[in-house]
């Protein structure tokens, strides 16, 4: 046993770091002068000392909980002895145990009030856990002890700011102040807490002993120019903004500013004029200025109408000042776009995509407009371009094939349209766009039953679809199938498109085809009325239901404007040459 213990304590030697060492980090020392005189033969400092250096050493660790059992074994055995409540304390806060943390210094704190770590500790803590007023006092009191310490000052003042005693805060600015000479960050903090107190003329008496030592700091002049705002004299912070002009003439905030002032004075030339000029500036980011660009861009429409010309001139010094980049190029094609002026915005959105593929919108609004613009060629090229780079996306296999169709890719056009159906989920109107134009392609290649059942799918998911009822029935009509299911679909998209004189010609076919040329006239002259004098194919077949009807007089008439119309049927100059419709 003996042996045992001499091993122990020879480990314990060795391991904790020697007197001198201790005392740096508590420089009043961890025992009392009688304590120390009865170290060499007291049990309780024995244990007491191997605890605590077993606290400090699972400490190292960051054993936390078991350094703090150590350290309340240590508190038990000497509870007058401040550094284990120190210790803990900081264990505490660690884990941001607020009140235990607080307890613990306080105690400390209270063992040994001259200790410049317990005192910061404590201030620290009471400040966290919202007592301001009762951390202020002791920072006071570091502040008597130690006079030239600046970090005690703010400390002080931050809490007196936090509590809202901003005139206190400003009297311990006042007072570094004078201990330090003249200081540009205490300036700014007391022209600020001066606002809080609604003291303008204070803010601004501050901000002038910047200025009075330095006349070229444009920084002070933008503060002393928005005090004066504030104070709402608008002459003074307009001769304020014209000497930071002059100090720095490419002041992008301050053009900004300057034409918020214009535009509130109701000078609108003036303010746009600071308005090109921030555009102008490099110095401004374009996510600022693309922010000031929507803003037109959600004008209600009268007031965008009056403000456009502004909008697209800023677009254009937009992409000169930040040239190569793609959301410069991406707003005007907006505007562009808004302003119906495609091929212009086309361009743009071709020079994103140059610049910037990876833009899936820009890639969409691109495909919208070739489409307008009928420019088919362009729309099949860019489409598969679009969805090789986004291949989960269905609207550009959808536009994709609907190019084909129009270059009569038919074959092109479904595999298209198969790809993109994989990617519709939870979508039923595009859904319903995929099919109706399957459903188109599929007659024109002739495959009647594939035609048929794709438009059965469309009006299963939509069946007041008029167009796929029009389209329909119009097919069924000219096959001569199903012609009483054609007539059901025709008279009903006629009931809900009503005076749709392409819809009114399919009806009146549906009656031709079935030989009741008195409903068919009916029919067709209703779509004469509601526009169908302007189509070849209504007039044509007009034509041939007075001839039906007996009427050869009034049948070539038809015939005839038809053909002035252009774009009649291939049998047309056989029907005018022959007078005959029958083969």
């Amino acid at each position: 046993m003996i042996k045992q213990f001499f091993i122990i304590i020879f480990c314990i030697t060795i391991a904790l770091p020697s007197s001198a060492q201790w005392k740096s980090y508590y420089p009043d020392g961890t025992k009392s002068k009688k304590s120390e005189k009865k170290l060499e033969d007291d049990n309780s400092q024995l244990k007491f000392d191997i605890h605590f250096y077993n606290g400090l050493s699972q400490k190292s660790l960051e054993n936390y909980e078991e350094a703090l059992k150590e350290f309340e074994k240590c508190i038990s055995i000497k509870p007058e002895n401040h550094v284990p409540y120190f210790e803990s304390a900081l264990i505490y806060k660690l884990f941001n145990k607020k009140e235990s943390a607080l307890e613990s210094a306080r105690k400390a704190y209270l063992l040994e009030k001259n200790n410049i770590w317990y005192q910061l500790l404590y201030a620290e803590l009471l400040s966290s856990n919202g007592q301001s007023t009762k951390a202020a006092i002791i920072y006071k009191q570091m502040i008597n002890k130690f006079p030239g310490n600046e970090e005690y000052y703010y400390l002080l003042a931050n809490n007196y700011t936090f509590s809202g005693k901003f005139s206190e805060a400003i009297k311990v600015y006042n007072q570094l102040e004078e201990y330090k000479g003249f200081d540009k960050n205490l300036i700014i903090q007391k022209q600020k807490l001066f606002l809080e107190t609604n003291n303008i003329g204070g803010a601004i008496s501050e901000i002038n002993k910047i200025i009075k030592l330095d006349t070229t700091d444009i920084n002070a002049f933008e503060i002393l120019a928005e005090l004066y705002l504030l104070h709402n004299n608008r002459e003074k912070a307009l001769k304020v903004f014209e000497k930071i002009l002059k100090l720095d003439p490419e002041n992008a905030k301050i053009h900004l500013t300057l034409a918020d002032y214009y535009r509130e004075e109701k000078q609108n030339d003036a303010s746009f004029n600071h308005l090109k000029e921030a555009f102008s500036s490099i110095k401004l980011s374009i996510d600022t200025k693309i922010q000031i660009l929507l803003s037109y861009y959600m004008l209600r429409d009268n007031d965008y109408k009056q403000l456009k010309n502004q909008a697209l001139k800023l677009c254009e010094i937009l992409i000169k000042t930040h040239e190569g980049n793609s959301k410069a190029h991406a707003i005007f094609g907006d505007f562009l776009y808004k302003e119906g002026l495609n091929i212009r915005a086309k361009s743009q959105y071709k020079k994103v995509i140059t610049i910037d593929k990876s833009r899936p919108q820009v890639w969409s609004q691109l495909l919208f407009i070739e489409s307008e613009l009928k420019e088919f060629k362009d729309l099949e090229t860019d489409s598969k371009k679009a969805f090789e780079l986004f291949p989960s996306n269905p609207v550009y296999y959808f536009f994709n094939g609907i190019a084909n169709i129009q270059l009569k890719n038919n074959r092109k056009a479904i595999e298209s349209l198969k790809m993109g159906l994989e990617f519709v989920i939870e979508n039923p109107e595009l859904l319903v766009q995929f099919y109706s134009s399957m459903g188109d392609t599929y007659h024109e290649l002739n495959e009647y039953k594939k035609s048929d059942s794709t438009y059965s799918l469309v009006l299963s998911i939509d069946s007041n679809n008029i167009q796929v009822l029009n389209n329909y029935s119009y097919y069924l009509s000219l096959r001569k199938e199903k012609m009483n299911l054609a007539l059901q679909m025709s008279k009903k998209s006629n009931e809900l498109a009503p005076n749709n004189a392409s819809f009114q010609d399919t009806y009146a076919w549906i009656f031709y085809q079935k030989e009741d040329y008195k409903n068919a006239k009916i029919w067709l002259l209703k779509a004469f009325e509601n526009g169908g004098d302007k189509s070849s194919v209504i007039t044509e077949h007009l034509g041939d239901v007075f001839y039906k009807l007996g009427d050869i007089n009034k049948a070539k008439a038809y015939w005839i404007k038809a053909e002035s119309l252009g774009d009649g049927s291939e049998k047309l100059r056989k029907k005018l040459s022959e007078e005959n419709i029958d083969e």
